[in-house]
This record gives structure tokens, sequence and C-alpha cells, in this order.
């Protein structure tokens, strides 16, 4: 990493547990990146697969077996969370059922022994910035579960922490609010420019709320990237599952150029396939063919470079979704604003052909 480049730093950072059977297990295995002042970086993964503990690592709720953290240049690593310049945004909310709204939110200020004026002046600036001035005399107990994470959220945010720490704060949330909440919370961050890490096993919130995504794997970064990126060149089929959907056929490349390849699918036809490396691929290589369901369209034999047989086919409204049968896998096949009257029926044999930024490819693993 180059000097002050990053804001926020955790270098080889490594987490131990013990099991009941007093067996070592690895939380987090040797996880290093950074993240720079007013960037939102997620940690995205599976349960159990380090994100949360790294989190809180982060802030001081956890000691490292191993590794530093550092914040604006300042090793961290041995202070404890109230000696950091964090603030954390927990799943379960932990407001005060007993106190208004107001004094959730100007509690962390009360600590610092700040002037009432001083107190009134922050608290009211950061209601109107969460959208929840008028309610500042209510309790937790008369919120909705979205005005409830936005109290949360000001209570962090106003005590003017250098980092935010984000630890799944939307998953309470019903599908509806959450989807609403990921918009505003973006908003919110952007607004104020404050850096932030967030935690979240849902992809599609961290494609929503990120500047750059982490893909955990078993306590260790398989990728980092931009959401973008992570989509279109996933860095191997754990990624490329992870994120959205996808279908897979082994296909063997026959030529390699700086930043495409032409691979050779089943059926003997060819694909040229766009990279941000190809170098790192061999002619001849055996390699799994990503096909992003969304990209891919019915077609004749001419323009196709797959044929098979549709399966299953459920409209769902603004989308139709197909199971087709193609070198004995079953591929999805989305269709958006579908028009029956132009698409196959359940038993029709079909070509498929893919748009170029829907297509790549995955080493075998």
């Amino acid at each position: 990493m180059e000097k002050n480049e990053y804001y926020v730093e955790v270098k080889d950072l490594v987490k131990e547990f013990r099991d009941p059977s007093g067996s070592a297990v690895l939380a987090v295995d040797g996880v290093s990146f950074g993240v720079r002042k007013g960037e939102m970086v997620t940690l995205l993964g599976p349960s159990g697969c380090g994100k949360t503990t790294t989190l809180r690592l982060i802030g001081g709720f956890e000691i490292p077996t191993a590794g530093r953290v550092y914040i604006d240049g300042v090793d961290v690593t041995d202070y404890p969370p109230n000696r950091r310049p964090t603030g954390m945004v927990f799943q379960s909310y932990a407001l005060f059922p007993h106190m208004t709204v107001f004094d959730n939110i100007a509690y962390g200020l009360r600590n610092k022994r700040l002037s009432q004026s001083e107190v009134e002046k922050k608290v009211y600036e950061i209601l109107e910035i969460v959208n929840l001035h008028g309610l500042e005399k209510r309790y937790p107990g008369q919120l909705s579960g979205g005005q409830q994470q936005r109290v949360a959220l000001a209570r962090s945010l106003v005590v003017e922490p250098k980092v935010l720490l984000l630890d799944e704060p939307l998953s309470n949330l019903d599908a509806k609010l959450r989807e609403q909440m990921r918009v505003e919370l973006k908003k919110i961050q952007k607004k104020i420019g404050i850096t932030g890490i967030y935690v979240t096993h849902d992809q599609l919130e961290a494609m929503t709320l990120s500047d750059r995504v982490i893909v955990m794997k078993d306590g260790k970064i398989v990728q980092m990237d931009t959401p973008e990126a992570l989509y279109r060149f996933p860095a191997n089929k754990f990624v490329a599952n992870f994120i959205g959907k996808a279908n897979f056929i082994e296909g063997r490349i026959s030529s390699v150029q700086d930043n495409s390849c032409e691979v050779v699918l089943p059926n003997g036809r060819k694909a040229r396939i766009e990279l941000r490396d190809a170098r790192k691929f061999g002619v001849d290589e055996l390699v799994l063919v990503v096909m992003r369901p969304e990209g891919i369209e019915f077609s004749d034999s001419k323009e196709g470079l797959l044929a098979g047989e549709v399966i299953t086919r459920i409209y769902t409204g603004a989308m139709s979704s197909f199971e087709v049968k193609v070198e004995g896998e079953i591929f999805t096949v989305d269709v958006q604003n579908p028009n029956f009257d132009e698409l196959p029926d359940v038993g029709d044999k079909v070509w498929l052909s893919v748009d170029r930024k829907a297509i790549t490819i995955v080493r075998r693993e």
C-alpha cells in the first residue's frame, strides 16, 4: 500500500478463537486492505466468513491475535472502542427504550460534556440530515423499524467519528423498507462524506451502497473490487455465484490476446470473450465460461452459441425466467419485459446468444 493512500489500513489481521474442544479456529486469516477517505467499502460474504469479526477488530470490540489496524495514520490496534475515532451502528440498533429520540442521539454528546446549546445544535442538525425532524420527542417504541434505524445512525454520526462501522444495520427491516433504506443510507453517507465500512451477506445491498466490495470466504479475502468489476470479472466460481446469478459451462481457450481470448464451447462454436487481463490464461487451458442470465437471448442458429430445450417458464410481471437444458447443464435465462408471442414455450428447441458484457471465464476449481 502506498503511504497515506488509505484512511483506514488493515494489515495482516488474524483472529483465532478456541472451539469447545480447545482446538484453534481461524475466524480471520491474514486479512489486509485499505479504505480511502470518504469511501464506503463493504465486507461481503456468507455466514461464518469472518466479515463481522473483521469489523469488530477494526472497532476494538475484539482483540486481534496478530496484525495491526491504522486510522488516519495512527496505530489503534491496542486502543479500546471508546478511544478509537469510530462510530458503530449495530444490527440490533441498541437504542435506549426509556429515552426519547433526542436523548438517544444526544447521549454521546453529553458524555463528551458539551454544553446544552451545543448538544441541541448538533442533534437538530443531524435530525434534518436523517429526515427525523419533528420526531425528537418520541420514544423508540413509537417509531417504525426504518425510523429506529435512522436514530441509531444519527446517534453514531452526531459525535462526528472519523470512520463509521455498520454491522448489517438493515437486516431487521422488511424487504421493501430495506430497499428504501439502502438508497437513504447511500445519500446520507455521500452527503456527510464520512468514511464507512459496511458488513452484509446481501450482495444487492453491497452493490448498491459500496464504492468497493471485499468478498470474503473462510476468513480470507477472495476479491476486492468495484461492484461493476466484481460482477463483470469475478475472480473465481465462488465470486461469480455469490454476486448475482450465473450459468457455467466448460470451454477450452483457443487463442489469447491482451484483453480478450477465444473459447471453444462443447458444441464446437467459438466465443470471443473480453477480459481485464487475458494473459493469466493459456492456450488449450480448460476453463469455466460464466454467462449471466439477463445477458442471454433466444436467437436463431446462425447467431446462437448454444442449443438447448426449454424445460420451465416462469412469469413474474416485469420479467420471465426460463430454465433451458444445455449440454447436460440447466441454464437460467431472464427476459425483461417479456412479450410471450415472441418467446419459446416449454419443450421448444432453442438457440441462445449472449451479450459480450454478460460473459466471462474463470479457472476450473
